[in-house]
This record gives structure tokens, sequence and C-alpha cells, in this order.
């Protein structure tokens, strides 16, 4: 799998190009040089040369010989058909996710034991492994072990977690310490909008989920109380694995877009009791989508793997 996979950083490298490309809007045969590049995003020549590279397969530049990388004549303006590879990293992350999903992993596993089952490296592993910490998917157990963590894998889980977050979220919003952070919000507008009028989403099911659960812990830290921020980012912790292939619904995805701007932007307008409103009717809106649904435990091998989500 290594092999044929870029790593993560280098995938993540030419995504930040692709995003210079679009800001910038340089014409067709623009030079790209890698050492603007170095210096403009911070990392080293080689990432920067595998994300160059990968940029080239997908037709957005071409290699010249001995002059470089130049933009594509026939390229999209706003680079919206490129097609980036899936990283080594990220591919171990959702086969090591669905294993979970699926109840197919023991209490508590090793490293080598990783190793041998999805054969791959070390260091693949730990760094799969790390970040599945940081997002509270696993931890560490006794000795070498690492353990799975809990999440919610019943549909009367989810139903109490929704039932939770709607005694929580909007009363955070009434609390006396909550301060708006305009900054804050009006970014997140911004990325709000950009999926919201997208006329198809691009963004994978991950990026979509980060979307909602920033926007919620967000409000969470606007109340100034550790213990709701705790509360909220331990609810993100639990629904993580689940929506994570929940955001397929493109009718269901705008609607939670708007949902979160129309709350954003009554938070811009100081309304902040029509704000809480909002944002209990927004609950209560994905958990009235959580029932309608049938809750099962079963993915779809491939791209299009899907879960019934809610949001």
């Amino acid at each position: 799998m290594q092999g044929t996979r870029p790593s993560r950083l280098q995938v993540q490298t030419a995504r930040q190009i692709l995003e210079i490309l679009r800001a910038e809007e340089f014409p067709a045969g623009h030079h790209l040089t890698e050492e603007r590049l170095v210096s403009r995003l911070g990392v080293s020549r080689t990432p920067i040369r595998a994300a160059l590279q990968i940029l080239a397969r997908s037709g957005v530049l071409i290699a010249r010989p001995r002059q470089g990388y130049v933009v594509a004549p026939d390229s999209d303006p706003t680079y919206g058909s490129a097609s980036l590879p899936i990283s080594a990293d990220d591919e171990l992350y959702m086969q090591v996710a669905r294993d979970l999903v699926r109840k197919r992993l023991p209490d508590a596993f090793t490293e080598t034991e990783m190793m041998r089952r999805y054969a791959v490296s070390r260091g693949l592993v730990i760094t799969v492994l790390a970040r599945m910490s940081e997002e509270g998917l696993v931890r560490r157990g006794k000795g070498r072990e690492w353990v799975p963590m809990p999440f919610l894998d019943s549909r009367e889980e989810q139903r109490a977690s929704y039932d939770f977050r709607l005694t929580l979220e909007p009363t955070a919003l009434r609390l006396a310490s909550f301060r708006v952070d305009r900054a804050a919000l009006v970014e997140a507008r911004k990325r709000h909008l950009d999926v919201a009028n997208a006329e198809s989403i691009k963004l994978s099911s991950a990026k979509l989920f980060e979307l909602d659960a920033t926007f919620h812990a967000m409000l969470a830290r606007m109340s100034r109380n550790s213990f709701f921020l705790s509360a909220i980012e331990q609810q993100n912790r639990l629904r993580r694995l689940i929506e994570y292939w929940g955001y397929r619904d493109g009718t269901r995805l705008r609607a939670w877009c708007q949902e979160h701007l129309s709350i954003i932007d009554a938070l811009l307008e100081g309304e902040r009791p029509r704000a809480a409103t909002l944002l209990e009717r927004h609950l209560k809106n994905a958990r009235r989508q959580l029932i309608k649904r049938p809750f099962r435990l079963v993915l779809r091998d491939g791209p299009g793997d899907g879960l019934p989500g809610t949001y």
C-alpha cells in the first residue's frame, strides 16, 4: 500500500498549492518555482517536489524539461475538477476506522499486530494510531497495547447523545459568560458558504465532519465555560467514527450548512436568544433525521462508503 500512495504531507502540500493557484489566479503557462513554494508554505523541497508531481498527474500543471512546472493551459480557474489521490496515511486510517466500526479489531492490539494485519510499516502504523489517539478514537493500554475508545454504535446511544446536546448546547449560548468571537464566526461563515454554494460537494466525509464538529466546538468555546466545551468535545469524539461516513446526502448537507449559517448570522447581529433557538431547532432537525433513517453498522467497500448520517 505504501509504495503506491503518497504521504499525507505530500497530499496536504498539493492541496495548499491548489489554494495558492485559486487565490492568485495565475494564467496558463505561469511558472511555479520550488524556492517560492518552500518559502511560502514553510516545508522542505521534498514534499514540494512530490506535490508538484501529484498536480501534474492530475492535469493542473505541466512538467517542462529544464524549466519545472507551469500552469496547464486548459486548467479550470477554480480547479474544482482537480482530483488528488488519497494518501497512504489516510488509506490506512480509513481501513482501521472501518474495522473499528465493524467490531473486527480485538479489545486491545499492538503495533506489530497492526503491521501484520494491514501489511504496512511500523512508521505508518504509529502515524495513524497517533492521529487516532489525538482524535479520541484509541488510547494507550497496558505495555505496548492500544485500546479502542467507545463510540455511538446504536440508535439508542445516538438519540441519547442528541438529547444530551439539546440540553447543553443552546444553554451555552445563553450563559452570562458567553462572548461572541467575530473573527471566528466570519471565518466559519466563509467555510460554510463555500460548501453551501458549491455545485457538487467535493470535500471528503472526514473534512465535512470536521467542519460540523468545529462549528459546535466553536460555539461551546465562546461560552467561556470549560465544562461545556469539554462535554461538546467529548460528544464530537464519540460520534466521529459513525458520522465520518454520514455526509453523503447532498440535500441534508446543504440544509445543515444553511442552519449553521443562520446561527452564525444571528450571533454576528447580536441576537443571542435567536441564535440559541436556531441551534435548538438545528439539533432537533438532526435528531429527526436520525429517527427517520434505518440504523445499521454496515459499510460498503470503496469510495462510496456510507452510513446514514445525521449531523
